[in-house]
């Protein structure tokens, strides 16, 4: 009978530390879906765009890591890396 309560506490445990690592990730956007690049999300960004001046800063954003970001797409921003 003690081998048997011994087995039923292991298990316990073993499901309770799964339990907590499940929460963990669950909580921490593990398991979250990624962004796929297609139109529907591609609009989704460009409508926080300021429509008034396309090379304006985002607020929250770092002026370097945003001119960057616009350096990847010339074709849209070239008024904006002069």
């Amino acid at each position: 009978m003690m081998e048997k309560e011994k087995l039923i506490v292991a298990l316990l445990a073993i499901a309770f530390i799964g339990a907590v690592v499940l929460a963990i990730f669950s909580l921490s956007g593990f398991f979250s879906p990624k962004l796929e690049n297609n139109a529907a999300n591609f609009q989704q960004f460009a409508s926080q765009a300021n429509p008034e001046d396309v090379c304006a800063v985002p607020a929250g954003t770092d002026p370097a890591q945003w001119r960057e970001h616009l350096s990847h797409h010339p074709d849209l921003y070239s008024q904006c890396l002069k």
